[in-house]
This record gives C-alpha cells, sequence and structure tokens, in this order.
C-alpha cells in the first residue's frame, strides 16, 4: 500500500531520519509512479541525506512526468544549493516564487525568503540578499534564522555593526546552544572592538559544534589575538 509508506516517511522525516525516510519513499514511488508527491518527498529525504545529485535525478523524473509546480523548484533549488551551484539554485528559487505568486502566495513564507537571501548571499549578490532577508524578517520578525544570517553578514562586511548585534543577540536568545549563533555574537563583538566580551561566547561556540569548525576556531585565535593572548590565539588557529 504506498499510503502506508507515505505515512511511514513522513513520520520518519519528523523523526529526523531521513535514510529510513528515502526507503519509505522509493518504495511508495514503485507502487504509485503516478502521484508526484512521492517523488518531492523522496527529493527532500534525499537532500537531508546530503545526497543532492540523487535528488537531483528524482526531480528530473518529477519533471518529466508531472506540471511544474513550486515544490519542484523549491527543492530543485535547495538541491543545487547543496552542491553549491548557487547560479542554478538561485534559477529555480526565483521560478519557484514566480509560480507561488501566482498561484499560491501562502507558500512564500520567512523560510524560502532565507533561502532567497542565503543563497544571493553565497553568490556575492550582497545587495539582493539583504532585501530577500527582510522580506523574511517583515513576514517573522523574531524568525532566528534570518536574524543571524543578516546580522553575521553586515559583521562580515563591518556595516550596520549596532543592529547587526541586536538581531543576533535575539537569535541567540531563541537557541542559546546553538553554535553557529554563538560564533556569530562573538564576531560581531569583535569587530565592536569588544574582544573580551566576544571570549566567552567564542569558546562556547567552539564547545557546541559537533564537528570542528574552522570558521569558529578561527574567529577564536583572532579573538586571542586581540586580547594579547599569542598562546591560546596559536592554538585556536
Amino acid at each position: 500500500n504506498p499510503q502506508a509508506y507515505y505515512c511511514l516517511g513522513r513520520l520518519a522525516l519528523e523523526d529526523k531520519k531521513p535514510a529510513e525516510a528515502a526507503d519509505c519513499f522509493s518504495k511508495a514511488v514503485l507502487l504509485s509512479p503516478d502521484s508526484d508527491s512521492g517523488y518531492y518527498f523522496l527529493a527532500l529525504a534525499q537532500i537531508d541525506l546530503d545526497k543532492p545529485t540523487e535528488a537531483l535525478a528524482t526531480l528530473d523524473k518529477a519533471r518529466q512526468k508531472f506540471a511544474q509546480s513550486f515544490v519542484l523548484e523549491f527543492y530543485t533549488g535547495l538541491a543545487y544549493s547543496r552542491q553549491k551551484a548557487h547560479a542554478e539554485a538561485l534559477r529555480h528559487l526565483v521560478a519557484a516564487e514566480v509560480i507561488a505568486k501566482a498561484t499560491d502566495p501562502s507558500q512564500l513564507n520567512e523560510g524560502f525568503y532565507f533561502q532567497l537571501g542565503a543563497t544571493c548571499e553565497r553568490k556575492g549578490d550582497l545587495a539582493q540578499a539583504e532585501e530577500y532577508f527582510r522580506k523574511s524578517l517583515k513576514l517573522a520578525p523574531e524568525f532566528a534564522e534570518t536574524l543571524n544570517y543578516l546580522g553575521y553578514m553586515w559583521a562580515e562586511r563591518g556595516t550596520n555593526l549596532a543592529q547587526a548585534r541586536e538581531m543576533i543577540e535575539k537569535a541567540v536568545k531563541a537557541e542559546p546552544k546553538n553554535a553557529a549563533f554563538l560564533d556569530s555574537l562573538a564576531w560581531v563583538l569583535f569587530k565592536l572592538n569588544q574582544p573580551k566580551e566576544a571570549l566567552p561566547y567564542a569558546l562556547k561556540a567552539a564547545e557546541s559544534t559537533e564537528q570542528p569548525d574552522a570558521t569558529v576556531f578561527d574567529h577564536l585565535g583572532d579573538i586571542y589575538a586581540a586580547l594579547k593572548k599569542p598562546e591560546q590565539a596559536r592554538e585556536a588557529w
């Protein structure tokens, strides 16, 4: 029964078990090849497994069988983002936006515009990224992912530092153990010439990463150097 596999797959996705979900959705597609949702859920599970090439192959099969849709374009954009093919990702995300505006604008939520902004930033178009991030925050002013990303983007450029600090502090308050948010707060404080205040957050970020992160330790080294602690800086670097 394909419906049973859909239900099991969705439960596995919710439980953050993408391998189990992919197996269920693969079976659903085999049993019900003319249902588009199986392909889309399978692609999403493959993206979660960090297998974007497999996801794109699944989505290409869907593209040949079904009409263009928001979900098809959005997931294709996500898969290309995982491949770091940011120009291609942006093309599909913009196509998704056009479809949603014409059919169901409610799909254009804060998460969608966060993804568009992040893709533009990675592509190097910072002005467009900022515009999309502002759309995301207009829809959800407390959306932590966008608050952090835009704040960090400004910190990196050394612009809007006071506002960047406020935004990242909100993100950290929402998710106090998020290593990326802690690192962002450390970095904006460093950029504000407050290395002493930055250090505890940088240390927490280093402790909180599941896998050692080069950027986090690079920032920690810069903060130690500003505090005139060359041995600790050298160790972090």
